[in-house]
């Protein structure tokens, strides 16, 4: 297929300098005018807020920092990378934990180093057809006007293109980000009639779920696990099913054999140390938030909670010297962020009944000080109200809520 690539514009990120030279050369060679280049994902995250790009092609270790999935997850998250641009991840590996976050992640082609330019040619000229009508779907979105996006979306599937999946599956998902849960379902079901497919029977869950349907919700995501056991949103969801159902215990288990499946998703590990908390899996618990806070780190994430939670667990499984090394280190690290002080006091109040040397008079008196100066954090107030009954302060606790 002849594609002409005069008119693209093309971003280059790899921390190699040769890698980035040969790269350009390639593209220049097949018909690219237009090429940049960045050396770190911060680097190409600023490029990407100031300029749109057609195409991009990452490689999938960046050295320190985030690597190629988590810039494409961060770009995609802000909105500066559309639907209708070519994310072309490139890797020297295939370790298991770079094929499952690729599968999560799902950019349009992997390059596997080394390769050639007809190679380079053929993946563009196989995405360009799917990925340039969706400019328009970009345009709309930029506008705010998601209900111009799925128009343009439902004029594309009027000519029942060969891509027709991919398109139902951004109209669902567009449609039920914005609130219309009927034409989502209606996109899903109108993929299932085709085929089976985990991530139709996973939107349908999460709007069952959504709609106070938490059976039909747990039998839609089982049905996409029993499709599709690495599809790893519907894990997600059936833990979240779970546990609303008061099975905590079994949305746990869930999440420790799914984090061991594809452990570089934040959230995952977030809610896993939550939960294993919560059911005094120590162990589990802390395994969790050393990932989370090592996951944050990288992508520029990290937040006083999370240490908060590690400094509780630690002292919760009787480790009391690394709890309060965890809560210097959480002092220390975030002393300019305005909620250290809030995450402090909480994770202070979490390890009372396992701190025999803690002072409860003055840690009441410390979180009065902070209540008087203003209110906690949301977060933070969740947190508190629970600790604060099971302590006896139930009048304190009843004021922060």
């Amino acid at each position: 297929m002849t594609i002409d690539l005069a008119k693209k514009t093309v971003l280059v990120i790899d921390d190699f300098q040769n890698m980035r030279a040969t790269l350009r050369q390639m593209l220049l060679s097949i018909g690219v005018q237009e090429v940049d280049s960045a050396l770190k994902a911060e680097e190409a995250l600023e490029r990407m807020r100031a300029k749109r790009y057609d195409i991009v092609l990452c490689d999938y270790n960046l050295g320190s920092g985030m690597d190629g999935q988590q810039l494409f997850e961060a770009a995609r998250a802000e909105g500066i990378i559309g639907h209708g641009t070519i994310f072309i991840m490139v890797t020297a590996e295939n370790s298991s934990e770079m094929v499952m976050g690729a599968l999560e992640a799902l950019p349009d082609a992997y390059l596997t180093k080394p390769f050639t330019k007809d190679l380079l040619r053929a993946r563009l000229a196989r995405a360009l057809p799917r990925k340039a009508p969706l400019q328009k779907v970009d345009d709309a979105l930029r506008k705010g006007d998601t209900a111009g996006a799925v128009a343009h979306l439902d004029r594309l599937l009027a000519g029942n293109p060969a891509n027709t999946p991919e398109l139902l599956r951004l109209k669902a998902e567009l449609a039920l980000n914005s609130g219309d849960t009927a034409t989502a379902a209606a996109a899903c079901r109108q993929a299932l009639d085709a085929r089976p497919a985990a991530w139709a029977l996973t939107l349908l869950g999460r709007i069952a779920a959504r709609d106070g349907q938490p059976a039909e919700a747990e039998k839609l995501f089982r049905e996409a696990i029993a499709l599709t056991p690495a599809y790893m949103a519907a894990h997600d969801g059936l833990a979240a099913v779970l546990e609303a159902g008061g099975d905590a215990q079994a949305a746990c288990d869930l999440l420790v054999a799914a984090v061991e499946r594809s452990a570089k998703s934040l959230p995952r590990q977030l809610a896993l140390g939550r939960l294993a908390q919560a059911l005094k899996k120590t162990d589990v618990a802390e395994r969790a938030w050393r990932r989370a806070i090592a996951l944050a780190r990288q992508m520029e994430k990290d937040h006083p909670a999370y240490h908060a939670a590690l400094a509780a667990t630690l002292a919760l499984k009787g480790d009391n010297r690394d709890a309060q090394a965890a809560l210097k280190k959480l002092a220390q690290e975030f002393r300019s962020h305005p909620e250290t002080p809030w995450w402090t006091v909480v994770a202070k109040l979490n390890m009372l009944g396992t701190a025999p040397t803690a002072d409860r008079t003055a840690l009441m008196q410390e979180l009065d000080a902070l209540a008087q100066a203003g209110p906690p954090p949301r977060d933070a107030a969740a947190q508190l109200a629970p600790v604060l009954r099971a302590l006896g302060e139930n009048e304190r606790a009843t004021r922060l809520a």
